[in-house]
């Protein structure tokens, strides 16, 4: 099981007993979409995200562009959803790329980089290594006003050069960091925009592949509530669907027949 933080893609509601319903194309599908969705099964998942591609590629010239756009992410999730070790990375990339308008697309990121098997070793090594951990234990202290604490832990394993090269946590970097700190005695805690509060998110999540939660959940105490964990056991929850609604019947995503 892989744990890490800032990652949710709801596309699904849930019913009230915590199950996902299963969800139908707003409007009827196009003949040629229609007998592609009846062909999909869950045991070729690449072929969701095939008919996803074509549905996006066709979008602009539909009669129903928007509910073909829909459709596209639903099918994206389910195969990412369907096999999250295979699928789960192009998946994630797929709902990237065409991510509505005001998508959080951080989070969409931090899926795609903790799904990634084949990432940069030494990128990867760096965002979990001591230095990431000093930069956010930092930050915890930053926002709670203890520019003491926070300038000892920017000092600590190369966690101000890492800031440094994250400019969108802190635009400024390690220098703007150390004179804020020395102005809280004044000025008080200096003001995290949600822009900055997203992209440490996305750096939690770079870091704490594998990590227990408890330590980057301290980042977050003070500003908006903790991100759920990811956890690839649950697929579904990772996706925001019901990867066992996969076969589309009578316009409507059911079970397969055992």
């Amino acid at each position: 099981m892989i744990r890490a933080l800032a990652v949710a893609i709801a596309v699904l509601a849930q019913s009230g007993d915590g199950v996902r319903a299963p969800a139908a194309a707003p409007t009827p599908p196009a003949p040629w979409v229609e007998a592609r969705l009846s062909a999909l099964r869950p045991e070729r998942p690449v072929a969701y995200l095939e008919l996803a591609e074509d549905l996006m590629d066709r979008a602009g010239g539909s009669a129903s562009p928007e509910a073909d756009r829909a459709l596209a992410r639903h099918l994206a999730a389910l195969a990412g959803a369907i096999d999250i070790r295979g699928m789960g990375r192009s998946a994630a990339l797929f709902l990237l790329e065409h991510a509505p308008l005001g998508a959080d697309q951080s989070r969409l990121r931090a899926i795609a980089s903790l799904l990634d098997p084949s990432a940069d070793r030494a990128v990867e090594a760096e965002e979990r290594s001591d230095a990431a951990m000093a930069l956010l234990q930092a930050f915890s202290h930053y926002r709670r006003g203890e520019g003491g604490r926070a300038k000892e832990w920017l000092e600590r394993a190369g966690a101000a050069a890492l800031l440094d090269r994250h400019p969108t946590v802190l635009p400024g970097g390690s220098a703007r960091f150390r004179a804020e700190c020395d102005a809280m005695r004044q000025s008080g805690p200096p003001i995290v925009t949600p822009a900055q509060v997203e992209a440490l998110h996305a750096l939690v999540a770079a870091a704490a592949r594998g990590e227990p939660r408890s330590w980057s959940e301290a980042i977050v105490l003070e500003g908006p509530a903790p991100l759920p964990e990811l956890n690839v056991s649950d697929p579904g929850a990772v996706f925001g669907v019901d990867p066992r609604a996969s076969v589309w019947q009578s316009g409507a995503w059911a079970a397969p027949d055992r």
